[in-house]
């Protein structure tokens, strides 16, 4: 698929878009985004334009409800990984979160469609994505909940819903994720140079993006969770401000401190050579202990903010550094360096990466057209773009599962556009696999 942006040129698009929308609840529920777009043909070459993207904190109610189901459900591991199956979820509290997250899901589409100017009949699907809640089996597999009500949604709205996207990654045996290396590869790939897209979000992250030279390049995508990132910087800003707030903007309050050498050292021997991909970020525990006990000597918070974000961008940097020179070529050109997240605002942390980086320039994703603040809708619009098309979605190599195969849970709507869904879906032939890529 090629990227066309909303403003850009379309001199030579002749067909008519169909739209899909994708919403994106993040990790621990406390944000929503969504996005709209438009594909102008089908199958994988079909130019991909963005029409509209949404984002905004979801309410208070809403994100204490779901910290308390999290609480049951994950106590025993602090959301950080699978539960076992001897642990009970509360089906009324879920049941809750379900409701209300629909209904702000509602509301998020009915905005997404007012400021495209189109309707909700436009729509030919809306893609769901969020962490759910996942458990362990008694055999050792593993269950996914998702945290869409898409019976209800689909009822309320008439549109078809398409979520659950982790479960046919899942029932292969896979992890169920990281589903969005291969959207992104879409949305960012080049057809001439290989890119590395640094996401600096809750968790640090790195993905290769191969150059599309063949059919098989997406094969080669890689990613990577490198550190906790937002999670931890966030915290600490918490509880060493004493609640006055959680973000330190821009790096201000970091740059007022000095490095703590002892305990940049404590951070560094404590930085696991493999980090294993969680649905809902790298754990931050073992960071905060070594913090909390330099607060217990005295060391100021400014300090610490300081010492705590040298550690993370070094990490980062030394990590950046190898991936650039496994892919460097005999010609000695290197890979595009990409910058997303929020944490791409920290001048301090920017800088430091910078620097070790020998002051390789670090592109933001924005100069492509591509919202960094609702990249995660804009992913998951793609998946049920994919979906739609019988477009393999999953990366064997990245999720563990046995094969590759579309993704997402599809729900009926109106009886008008679950025709017209399946209508399009009959006309749109599966993408065919080579007998390697199957085995």
């Amino acid at each position: 698929m090629s990227f066309i942006p909303f403003h850009g040129s379309r001199k030579n698009i002749t067909t008519s878009p169909r739209w899909f929308a994708g919403i994106s609840v993040a990790s621990h529920c406390w944000r929503i985004e969504s996005a709209l777009i438009g594909v102008h043909g089908q199958g994988s070459g079909a130019p991909i334009e963005i029409r509209k993207t949404i984002s905004f904190d979801l309410p208070h109610e809403i994100v204490d409800s779901y910290n308390t189901l999290q609480e049951t459900v994950l106590k025993n591991v602090r959301g950080n990984r699978s539960v076992s199956a001897d642990i009970k979820i509360p089906s009324s509290l879920l049941f809750h979160v379900l409701r209300e997250l629909a209904s702000v899901e509602e509301e998020a589409i009915d905005e997404l469609l007012a400021e495209s100017r189109l309707a909700k009949n436009d729509l030919l699907a809306v893609g769901i994505h969020d962490s759910g809640i996942r458990c362990r089996t008694t055999n050792g597999g593993l269950y996914y909940q998702s945290l869409c009500d898409a019976p209800f949604l689909a009822e309320q709205t008439g549109l078809n819903i398409v979520d659950a996207f982790p479960v046919q990654d899942i029932a292969s045996n896979g992890k169920g994720g990281p589903l969005f290396p291969l959207p992104v590869w879409i949305f960012l790939k080049s057809d001439s140079t290989d890119r590395i897209l640094l996401d600096l979000g809750r968790t640090a992250k790195l993905t290769f993006l191969p150059k599309a030279e063949n059919p098989f390049s997406h094969q080669r995508i890689t990613q990577r969770d490198l550190i906790p990132c937002g999670s931890l910087l966030d915290t600490l800003t918490w509880e060493l401000t004493g609640g006055e707030t959680s973000i330190d903007l821009g790096g201000r309050l970091t740059v007022q401190g000095c490095q703590i050498p002892a305990l940049l050292s404590e951070l560094r021997a404590l930085a696991s050579p493999e980090e294993i991909w969680s649905p809902y970020g790298l754990p931050t525990d073992r960071y905060l202990k070594i913090v909390a006990k330099a607060t217990h000597d005295g060391s100021s918070y400014q300090d610490i903010l300081c010492t705590t974000s040298y550690f993370i961008a070094e990490t980062i940097a030394e990590h950046l550094q190898i991936l650039i020179a496994e892919h460097a070529t005999d010609d000695h050109s290197e890979p595009e360096v990409l910058v997303t997240g929020s944490v791409r605002m920290h001048g301090m942390m920017m800088n430091r990466i910078s620097s070790q980086l020998q002051q390789r320039p670090i592109i933001p994703i924005t100069r492509l057209d591509i919202p960094t603040e609702t990249f995660d809708s804009l992913c998951t619009a793609m998946l049920t773009l994919m979906a739609v098309d019988h477009i393999p979605a999953s990366l064997p190599h990245l999720t563990g599962s046995e094969t590759t195969k579309p993704l997402g849970r599809i729900t009926a709507g109106s009886i008008t556009n679950w025709h017209r869904l399946l209508r399009e879906m009959a006309q749109t032939k599966p993408a065919e696999r080579p007998l390697r890529s199957a085995i």
